[in-house]
């Protein structure tokens, strides 16, 4: 029994990536507004610092005297990143499941809280897919996927980033999420 629901499981996801394949090459490639294109010096320039917004402890002024760039390496930057976002998920999924524990909660609480849980293990499975589709791309040496309720950042590391290639991530996004807004943001390759 567990072996044909294993073959099933594995069907429905090799039949998932062809279909997504498939969709991937026939569709056209279209800019949309609700979209954007951020490389680091654009968001130094308005004042934005990426780390710090992703909880990594980097000060503004050590950014903008160009003394510290970085308070950690590029590849230590995603491991961070990764980690916040995994202990952040996992603080909200227990919340979630002492919400369903309870017994001073109503069904309609409980129900909530299942759905809620659902919903992220489906944003963690979709970010898994769209990481490994970014990282099919060769010009990719990391990709990080973060995907909230409006909005998903994708963070790629790679030498350079063309409009061209932001549009390909930015479509990729929209057709394993829907209609949401996307921002891409570049980490070069030192």
């Amino acid at each position: 029994m567990l072996l044909k629901k294993q073959t099933v499981w594995l069907l429905t996801m090799v039949s998932l990536v062809v279909v997504l394949s498939v969709f991937y090459i026939t569709s056209p490639l279209k800019p949309s507004d609700e979209y954007a294109l951020m490389t680091s010096e654009e968001e130094k320039a308005k004042g934005q610092d990426t780390a710090s917004q992703e909880g990594v402890e980097v000060s503004i002024e050590e950014m903008a005297d160009g003394t510290v760039a970085s308070g950690i390496s590029s590849d230590d930057y995603f491991t961070a990143l990764r980690m916040e976002i995994d202990d952040q998920r996992a603080q909200a999924k227990e919340e979630l499941q002492a919400i369903v524990a309870s017994s001073d909660v109503t069904a309609e609480k409980r129900s909530e809280a299942l759905d809620k849980m659902e919903d992220l293990q489906t944003f963690q499975a979709k970010e898994a897919i769209l990481e490994t589709m970014i990282l099919a791309n060769e010009n990719y040496a990391e990709a990080l996927v973060k995907a909230e309720e409006n909005q998903v950042k994708v963070i790629v590391k790679a030498k350079e980033l063309t409009s061209t290639a932001a549009n390909e991530i930015m479509r990729l996004v929209r057709d394993e999420l829907g209609p949401t807004k996307v921002a891409v943001e570049v980490q070069p390759i030192k």
